[in-house]
């Protein structure tokens, strides 16, 4: 009996391909909520503007602070995504350049101002404001003390101290010079101050300690501490570290963090209400934590800030609030620097391993190595674009269920890259592994470091991918993998890479000598130290193929992938793919992938495991949907040729592509379709035919994302680029019986991109799959 049998049948068959009854309504998703929320706060705060080049609109705060309510504006709108060449960001800066340093908090913004605009002009400008900080800090003898409102007078408090360390930061990242023991005191002064955990406004001991303030405390003892340059550990010739995981302001941050896990409120704190999102949102980047506690505090911060927005003029404000939450321009800036700084898309999830109660850090011992790595990434592979890290730790999230897990997993997949390291052996409870290998199999990267070479994590690590991927062991890079010169050429016997290859692509790459070190001392400009930051954005140029990753919250859906029996229901379809001595599955779960997207989304009956046989085999004409997919050249012998070609002519379908683009598996694919049908050759199949139709896909195929011959006709193109779909066939009668792509497929059903892969992203690969198993059905 045919597995396919019941498809047949005329009714069924128009039920498969009509279109499906309307699904219950469902809320946008969070991420688009926050890009319309972003785009209206723009449009609010472009609209108060009005050509006049300032938003200086409160009488008296412009005479006490002249230019604090343009220096937000701006640097919201930048940071919302307002290019500096814009006219409304032209008009402010000609503005704010007019303006001498006067008032910390508007010297603070003007210079993060400046900064993040990035003209040449304004470096002059961006030191001159550096030099005022620096002398209008406080001192008590050799200690310092903070900074108040201006340049003498008054006591210092922590709210000023925040933006003046603001400005100095921005200015550092700018260029601008600061000596090093002037961070080093600053880092002192946080940890001097620190009061139960927190901070308070006066650094007086007296006060509890206040939400505003402890996120400020904690992100001025990060930024200090990365800029203090006085690390206790040393690096050492070969990249391992003396002292490695020692740094002054650990504890104090450990501290800092556990007082925000257990005082952090959003809704609930209604006190200088914006002011403190931005706070919020400071601290979480900073540090990298995606949770304070049991808090995912970019989630609830945009629920919140989405559901209080005028829905009239796009502001926000709270005019029974503190001033600046009843000030429209002030309230709706922070919103736009919350929103606009916490939605960077995340390269890199540093993974937390170990005990929940084990105070030894040890997937920290580094803690800028990811920051400098995807800083570097930002610059030099991808234009610019501002990108960010985050710390990811499961222990603390429930995921005993399958639904849970999968929710775990998708949230992991907003970063196209897992990265972990340690002189420990890691350790992963069962769902953290669990977590890893679904992270891998949807398409995720796993990049693997022994920490200044240890030896305990080396062989820890090598029995956990063992465990996670017995079929697939560690193997050394080779010198010709694609890996060595994705970004820049690195000599393979610089270094020392082992990988773990999953279908198509390496998933896994692990290092066992020190790599992290030279990350962590930001060494990018020479020496090693370049080598080693070179190499970094290879793996990050391979692991992601140079696709940016989607803003944070895009929701990454893992669908629940429950095995069935390789028996087939009567009536469900079921795929033959056909084997062959050409690496005839350089994508083991393309089909199943496939076929739980059809499940799941068309609500097909399926078979998830295509059947594996030879094309000669006896029960192929079992199967009207047969998959050929290789990498390297094959041949049939004749009696496999006439079995197929019995099959095509009598209703079944072959679908094939070629992995990567494979010139040896497109050649002899071509060269067996001139045995098959001598007297037909492989046609392009026309855009008007009903293989991409909106009838037949609900949505017509247009345009795909495809990488295909660059300019020498034979590696890939640097990027994806939308063209028109171009699949090739042979058609009997009036149907098409060979649907076949040059450029890959299959292997983007798995999900991985390979920049040195010509072929289609992931979303245009399952269209154009799709497609071809709703013709067959239909046809």
């Amino acid at each position: 009996m045919r597995t396919f049998r019941l498809l047949v049948s005329a009714g069924l068959l128009l039920g498969l391909v009509a279109p499906l009854a309307a699904a219950p309504p469902v809320s946008e998703p969070l991420v688009e909520q926050v890009r319309k929320a972003i785009d209206h706060g723009i449009r609010y705060l472009s609209q108060q503007e009005a050509g006049k080049g300032n938003w200086e609109q409160d009488p008296a705060l412009a005479t006490r602070c002249p230019g604090g309510e343009t220096s937000l504006a701006t640097l919201a709108l930048l940071t919302a995504g307002v290019k500096p060449t814009d006219p409304i960001i032209q008009r402010a800066l000609d503005y704010l350049r007019r303006l001498e340093p006067r008032h910390t908090y508007v010297v603070g913004l003007q210079t993060m101002v400046f900064a993040e605009a990035g003209f040449p002009e304004d470096r002059e400008r961006i030191q001159r404001n550096v030099n005022w900080l620096v002398n209008a800090a406080i001192k008590q003898g050799d200690q310092l003390t903070g900074w108040t409102y201006g340049a003498g007078g008054g006591g210092p408090d922590n709210s000023n101290t925040q933006y003046a360390l603001l400005g100095l930061h921005a200015g550092k990242t700018a260029g601008a010079h600061i000596d090093p023991a002037f961070w080093a005191a600053i880092r002192d002064f946080y940890i001097r101050t620190q009061h139960e955990g927190g901070w308070t406004y006066r650094s007086n001991f007296v006060e509890p300690p206040r939400l505003t303030m402890t996120t400020a405390g904690l992100c001025g003892l990060l930024i200090a501490g990365m800029e203090a340059h006085d690390s206790l550990q040393r690096l050492r010739p070969d990249g391992s570290a003396e002292n490695c995981g020692q740094y002054k302001e650990n504890q104090a941050v450990q501290d800092a963090l556990r007082w925000l896990g257990r005082n952090l409120r959003i809704r609930e704190y209604r006190s200088h209400l914006f002011y403190n999102l931005y706070g919020i949102e400071r601290a979480g980047r900073l540090s990298g934590q995606r949770f304070f506690g049991e808090h995912d505090w970019y989630r609830k911060g945009c629920e919140f800030l989405v559901s209080i927005q005028n829905p009239g003029d796009g502001s926000w404000a709270d005019a029974t609030g503190a001033p600046g939450d009843n000030s429209p321009i002030i309230a709706t800036s922070f919103a736009l620097l919350f929103l606009g700084k916490g939605r960077t898309p995340i390269l890199i999830s540093k993974l937390v391993h170990g005990p929940v109660d084990n105070p030894t850090q040890d997937w920290n011992n580094k803690h800028h190595d990811a920051r400098h790595l995807v800083e570097y990434a930002s610059r030099e592979l991808f234009k610019k674009q501002p990108l960010a890290w985050q710390v990811f730790d499961a222990r603390r999230v429930d995921a005993d269920t399958d639904e849970q897990l999968r929710g775990l997993v998708g949230d992991l997949l907003q970063s196209p890259i897992a990265y972990f390291n340690g002189h420990r052996r890691p350790s992963f409870a069962a769902k953290e592994k669990e977590m890893l290998r679904r992270y891998v199999q949807e398409g995720g990267f796993v990049l693997a470091e022994a920490c200044c070479g240890s030896t305990a994590f080396d062989q820890g690590f090598r029995e956990l991918m063992r465990e996670l991927f017995p079929d697939t062991p560690l193997r050394p890079l080779p010198p010709e993998h694609p890996l060595w010169r994705a970004h820049a050429v690195v000599p393979p016997g610089e270094f020392r890479l082992e990988g773990i290859e999953l279908g198509c692509k390496t998933v896994v790459v692990y290092s066992p000598q020190p790599l992290a070190g030279y990350w962590e001392a930001n060494q990018w400009q020479s020496g090693r130290g370049q080598l080693a930051f070179r190499l970094g954005g290879n793996i990050i140029a391979y692991a992601t193929g140079l696709e940016m990753p989607k803003p944070r919250l895009t929701p990454h859906e893992v669908l629940a992938s429950k095995d069935d029996s390789r028996k087939a229901p009567r009536g469900f379809l079921k795929v033959a793919q056909l084997r062959h001595e050409g690496d005839w599955q350089p994508a083991p779960r393309a089909m199943r992938n496939l076929m739980l997207h059809l499940r799941e989304k068309n609500r097909l009956d399926v078979v998830l495991q295509p059947e594996e046989l030879r094309p000669n085999h006896p029960d192929l004409f079992n199967f009207k949907l047969l998959y050929l997919h290789g990498r390297h050249a094959f041949t049939l012998d004749d009696q496999e040729v006439e079995n197929l070609r019995a099959n095509l002519t009598t209703g079944g379908l072959l679908f094939s592509d070629a992995a990567c683009g494979r010139a040896a598996f497109d050649d002899s694919f071509r060269a067996l379709v001139a045995r098959l049908f001598p007297d037909r050759k492989l046609e392009p199949i026309p855009l008007t035919d009903v293989l991409y139709s909106g009838e037949l896909n609900g949505q017509p195929i247009t345009t795909v994302r495809c990488r295909r011959e660059g300019p020498d006709g034979q590696t890939a193109e640097p990027e994806y680029r939308e063209v028109p779909p171009y699949l090739e066939g042979i058609k009997l009668g009036n149907r098409w019986v060979v649907i076949y792509s040059k450029y890959d497929i299959g292997c983007a059903l798995e999900k991985h991109r390979s920049p040195n892969c010509k072929g289609h992203d992931p979303a245009s690969a399952l269209r154009l799959a799709t497609a071809a198993v709703l013709y067959a059905l239909y046809r």
